[in-house]
């Protein structure tokens, strides 16, 4: 792993849903260039209690949203063990995306959101970030998606 994607990926120990997206927004550097992290960090919190963002298949999505973000910022964290995000989903999650964005004009999250939903729709390529096989074509190609915040869908 390389400095450059810490600021972007990292992973967590948190066995709690709230815990687990505080520790990546506090580890991946990419958040502490908000305007305001502790409303970002308020935001995603209600935004968790109103509905989970647990996806299934081991995938949360996490996000909040401030009026203070121009454009989305998007981290993901790696549970080893897994964690309990809601009862609709009962496998544990493992991968846990965290997104600020902005309030205004969502085109730029929405074409995030659709490209992290393209590569992680897909069982083997999940099986890859899960099983650590981050050496591999298709998680370098998808880290560096993260690392440059330019999101599309796989290639």
């Amino acid at each position: 792993m390389t400095d450059r994607l810490s600021r972007v990926f990292c992973t967590i120990s948190s066995e709690d849903k709230f815990d687990a997206i505080d520790e990546i927004i506090s580890k991946c550097s990419i958040f502490s260039e908000l305007p305001d992290k502790p409303g970002f960090i308020e935001a995603v919190h209600k935004r968790e209690e109103q509905q989970s963002t647990g996806i299934g298949h081991g995938v949360a999505i996490a996000h909040g949203k401030l009026d203070t973000i121009r454009e989305p910022s998007i981290a993901l964290g790696f549970s080893e063990r897994g964690i309990v995000f809601d009862d609709r989903y009962p496998d544990p999650v493992k991968l846990v995306f965290v997104i600020a964005s902005s309030t205004q004009g969502d085109t730029a999250y929405l074409k995030a959101v659709s490209s992290i939903l393209t590569w992680v729709h897909d069982s083997a390529f999940r099986s890859i970030l899960v099983n650590h096989e981050w050496e591999r074509d298709e998680a370098r190609r998808f880290f560096a998606m993260l690392e440059s915040q330019e999101f599309r869908a796989e290639e």
